[in-house]
């Protein structure tokens, strides 16, 4: 059962105000900086060249043999959007089904990200991890802007948080293709994917990003997001298609006999 829902924190700040990072600095000047030489914004982590090019060639080639269906969106209105989905054409995306070897293969691979790469830069664990999906993206698909935890509430002017995520991870196998940057509103930046890149980032509001519109060619990344062990949890379950990486979260319905 889903608990009371929380409210973040207004974002961004004023121009003129201080960054939210702690820099000191006002954020027009650091994180929301419109100068194309700034540094990445706090929070967004870039790795270049985390997969080979051979490994990114490989999991392409083989993607674009396989099925695909067209993704769903979060229904932020149902009375529990962890598990609620429909289609919306703020989201035009294909998932592919690499099948059940290839599923398991990135499972490990993902795995192994949020328990060493990402948990020792942050200094903390994560109670699960939500199984990645490779997406496709075809001529003319994108995502609108859109936060990945939270939804925004237009009578309270606030943003409103709904699934309990706080990492998302995007994972680029190609470039070969026009349009289709990740760009995040708040910050005036925008990533370009390259094959191997991966680009982690918080769930929330703050971090409210679009993949823009792809214009020639096909656009792979694999996505995933993942709970931290030391947030309040709003959900007493664990979200669909999840992986446990901490046992004392799993639900007290599926405890192992004994």
């Amino acid at each position: 059962m889903a608990k009371p829902q929380q409210y973040r924190a207004p974002f961004p700040p004023g121009r003129s105000e201080p960054c939210f990072c702690g820099s000191g600095r006002r954020f027009k000047h650091c994180c929301g900086s419109a100068d194309p030489m700034r540094p990445v914004p706090h929070g967004i982590e870039i790795h270049e060249d985390f997969l080979s090019p051979d490994e990114c060639r490989e999991w392409v080639q083989f993607a674009a043999t396989r099925p695909s269906e067209r993704l769903k969106v979060i229904d932020w209105k149902a009375a529990d959007p962890s598990v609620a989905r429909k289609l919306d054409d703020r989201r035009v995306t294909e998932r592919v089904h690499m099948g059940d070897d290839r599923d398991q293969d990135l499972r490990n691979r993902v795995e192994q990200i949020y328990v060493s790469t990402i948990a020792e830069r942050l200094g903390r664990k994560f109670a699960w991890f939500e199984s990645p999906q490779v997406l496709k993206y075809t001529v003319g698909g994108f995502y609108e802007a859109h936060a990945d935890a939270d939804s925004y509430d237009p009578e309270r002017r606030r943003w409103r948080h709904h699934i309990d995520r706080d990492i998302s991870l995007l994972l680029y196998l190609n470039d070969d293709f026009e349009g289709g940057d990740l760009q995040f509103e708040y910050f005036n930046f925008r990533i370009r994917p390259r094959p191997g890149m991966l680009v982690w980032f918080p769930s929330d509001a703050r971090y409210f990003h679009r993949a823009n519109p792809v214009e020639a060619g096909t656009r792979y990344a694999v996505v995933s997001w993942a709970a931290l062990a030391d947030t309040e949890k709003l959900h007493d379950g664990l979200p669909e298609r999840a992986v446990l990486l901490d046992p004392k979260f799993l639900p007290a319905s599926m405890s192992p006999p004994g």
